[in-house]
């Protein structure tokens, strides 16, 4: 294998490993608003909090 497909590889891993983390906290929250059964205001307040987070991580990322 040549260091092109080794990093094919590794970027295909990173994204896989990302999009559960992502699908796992998704269904944490979800888990969440039912549980506490939040209304629609506490509910989008949570995933903004989220997405903030989100937001925080990719910036934290681009500047490495």
């Amino acid at each position: 294998m040549n260091i092109e497909q080794l990093i094919k590889i590794n970027r295909e891993d990173e994204r896989k490993i990302l999009a559960e983390r992502s699908s796992s906290r998704l269904l944490k929250i979800a888990a969440h608003i039912v549980a506490k059964k939040l209304d629609y205001a506490a509910s989008s307040a949570l995933l903004n909090s989220e997405a903030e987070k989100i937001e925080l991580e990719a910036r934290e990322l681009e500047s490495v």
